[in-house]
């Protein structure tokens, strides 16, 4: 096999890894009745309970009247390419809880007050014990890295040629 050919069998493979996509809880809860979206989002069975994303972030909205705090209007987990910012955003009927990640499949879990970190993962988002952080794994490999694996790539590749000569 040649190396243009091995070379080009690399490149597709890396390229198929770094488009690898972010697995992310995916549920609405309406105030009332079945909360298992809020308190435990891996027992969700009903639509799609887990996403393949195609943006950047899993996310949590937890909306709560502006006039009764604590009280929950609607609760969501998903995804987006731009997530509102971590933390309170007030409004003037409804107060918005945002949180956002995309340090590993499934991140998005927790009550949507606290921050999603690695650490809070198995600690606010119900039974997770099926939720594993697998550090480089393909869904976590982003665009950002695919350009750098590349350039080195071509760096390697060009100077392999180069010393041949």
């Amino acid at each position: 096999m040649s190396r243009n050919c091995l070379f080009t069998i690399v490149l597709v493979a890396l390229c198929s890894v770094a488009t690898g996509e972010l697995l992310c809880y995916s549920c609405i809860s309406q105030g009332g009745g079945d909360d298992t979206c809020i308190t435990n989002p891996a027992a969700v069975t009903t639509n799609t309970p887990i996403v393949k994303c195609k943006y950047k972030f899993c996310t949590i909205r937890r909306l709560e009247y502006a006039s009764d705090p604590g009280t929950i209007y609607s609760f969501l987990r998903g995804c987006e390419d731009e997530p509102l910012p971590n933390g309170e955003n007030p409004g003037e009927d409804i107060t918005v809880w945002a949180q956002s990640c995309n340090f590993a499949d499934l991140c998005n879990v927790g009550d949507g007050l606290q921050e999603i970190t690695p650490d809070s993962i198995g600690s606010g988002g119900g039974d997770n014990s099926n939720v594993i952080i697998v550090p480089a794994s393909a869904s976590a490999l982003k665009a950002e890295k695919f350009f750098f694996v590349f350039a080195t790539l071509l760096i390697v590749f060009y100077r392999h040629h180069f010393y041949r000569l």
